[in-house]
């Protein structure tokens, strides 16, 4: 088969079903495909730039692939060597064509298996092995040096996919950025630990966020260099701990314990918010809907807004736990 002359969305598309992290770089950037949907289309792919948009570009266009954590560099010498492609030779035709449908069929495989050997080894949590890592790995992104490499793992990897990240400057702003990345957006790295459960931080305040945040980054920050990591650290783990801690020994899971002592809400019902320290604080609403959170960690009351506050306003939808609210008798 003749080697191919530019890059394409079933190239690009085989790459990514492998689901090591894959980046195309064009227009002097890199581009992170964030799913096969973003090269369902023959003629134009999208790609997530480093500030978390969007981006359209023409696969004829692309220098090179960058595959793994590590960004390891495949461009179309690499890969068509590793297929065995080789350029045609004169020849006399051959009485028969080869049928196309079994070659593309071993493309695949092979694409396959060549993504996970060019990909050196699995980048797996341990890469950040100790709070010293995470240190150089903040003061590398500072330093705007797009192109290092902490401990294998590629800085302009991770800028390309997670939002925001390219802003830290302390523990706080990486932690912040990491919390704040969607579950589904994974980077193969130590930093997936420090995303939270979507669903979770939808229902805890801002407030509490980001105190939160800020203790978690001064425990970080007071760790010598050489400190390891806890293989089993998590984050949700962790704002479990704090929440207990500073709320009446009470976490996200811990709330359905003290349902049976709390008027179950139901739909219709009126109810005011009774935490002094949630930004939403004195706003009153009519109950939607009830829901439970995933893992038996509790249940959650949806419910609209039916009057005025300074973060509130009527018509708008809140979603709180059930210690915080109250029902309204008027």
């Amino acid at each position: 088969m003749e080697p191919i002359k530019s890059f394409n969305n079933v190239v690009i598309g085989q790459f990514a079903l492998t689901r090591i992290p894959i980046r195309v770089y064009v227009d002097n950037r890199y581009l992170t495909i964030t799913d096969t949907d973003d090269v369902v289309d023959p003629i134009i792919g999208f790609g997530m730039d480093e500030n978390g948009r969007m981006q359209q570009f023409d696969y004829r266009m692309v220098q090179h692939l960058a595959v793994g954590p590590t960004g390891n560099v495949i461009d179309l010498d690499a890969y068509n060597k590793a297929m065995g492609f080789e350029e045609p030779k004169e020849e006399e035709p051959k009485e028969e064509e080869p049928k196309e449908e079994e070659p593309k069929k071993e493309e695949s495989v092979s694409l396959s298996e060549m993504a996970r050997s060019l990909n050196e080894k699995p980048i797996e949590y341990s890469d950040i092995e100790t709070y010293g890592d995470l240190k150089q790995l903040i003061d590398t992104i500072q330093k705007g040096e797009r192109n290092a490499k902490i401990k294998g793992v590629a800085i302009d990897f991770l800028l390309g996919a997670v939002p925001y990240l390219d802003k830290a400057r302390t523990v706080f702003d990486l932690a912040k950025a990491a919390y704040g990345k969607p579950d589904n957006k994974k980077t193969g790295t130590f930093i997936d630990k420090l995303d939270v459960d979507d669903e979770v931080s939808a229902i805890v305040d801002d407030t509490v966020e980001d105190n939160f945040l800020a203790f978690i980054a001064k425990d970080m920050e007071s760790k010598p260099a050489d400190a390891i990591i806890a293989k089993d650290f998590s984050m949700n783990d962790e704002l479990q701990k704090y929440l207990q801690d500073k709320f009446k020994q009470r976490t996200v899971a811990g709330y359905q314990e003290s349902v049976n002592e709390m008027y179950t809400f139901g739909t219709g019902d009126i109810v005011t918010n009774k935490n002094k320290s949630c930004q939403h604080y004195g706003s009153k609403g009519v109950v939607k809907k009830i829901m439970d959170l995933p893992n038996g960690m509790g249940k959650v009351v949806v419910y609209r807004v039916t009057n005025q506050g300074p973060t509130y306003k009527p018509g708008d939808v809140l979603t709180k736990t059930l210690d915080q609210l109250e029902k309204y008798y008027g």
